[in-house]
């Protein structure tokens, strides 16, 4: 029964009740995004401290350049801290609260996933040196980058409805 439908109208008496109950729940339910919301931003910084992804527990795969492991101290995802202090929280009036990331590259980082091909040229020189050759381009292929998810929640607090 495609377009079966049943519409109702309220009378001017229980539309004043429908809505003064919207409105004196609207307060608890934006006190519960906002609760939730740090929550779920607590659960996303510490997957960085945890270096694993907050819904699985599951660990992240290494850093496979040796240069990048003496850089970040063996944190992965840290150099420098940005996308650890780019973790935010946002809370809506009707109960919901996003947690995500302004950084450019965090997504890439959330799913995996292959950057582009690029060039690299000299900045203060004019070559590049790699194993003793000098070169004026370099062609990166670009790397593939293994997800590492840190923005999310546990399974067990995916999906869950409260009931008041």
């Amino acid at each position: 029964m495609a377009g079966a439908g049943i519409e109702v109208k309220l009378d001017g008496e229980y539309q004043k009740i429908t809505e003064a109950l919207q409105k004196a729940s609207s307060p608890a339910l934006s006190q519960i995004a906002h609760a939730g919301g740090r929550a779920l931003k607590n659960v996303s910084k510490e997957a960085f401290q945890k270096q694993a992804g907050p819904a699985t527990g599951e660990k992240w795969a290494a850093l496979g350049n040796p240069e990048a492991k003496e850089k970040n101290a063996g944190r992965i995802l840290y150099l420098g801290g940005q996308l650890f202090r780019s973790v935010s929280m946002n809370a809506f009036p009707d109960g919901s609260a996003i947690v995500s990331s302004n950084m450019v590259y965090a997504r890439i980082h959330q799913e995996g996933g292959k950057t582009k091909a690029h060039d690299i040229r000299p900045r203060n020189a004019k070559a590049l040196r790699f194993n003793g050759i000098c070169r004026r381009l370099v062609r990166h292929p670009g790397p593939e980058i293994p997800a590492r998810p840190c923005l999310g929640a546990p399974k067990d607090a995916v999906n869950r409805t409260a009931v008041f």
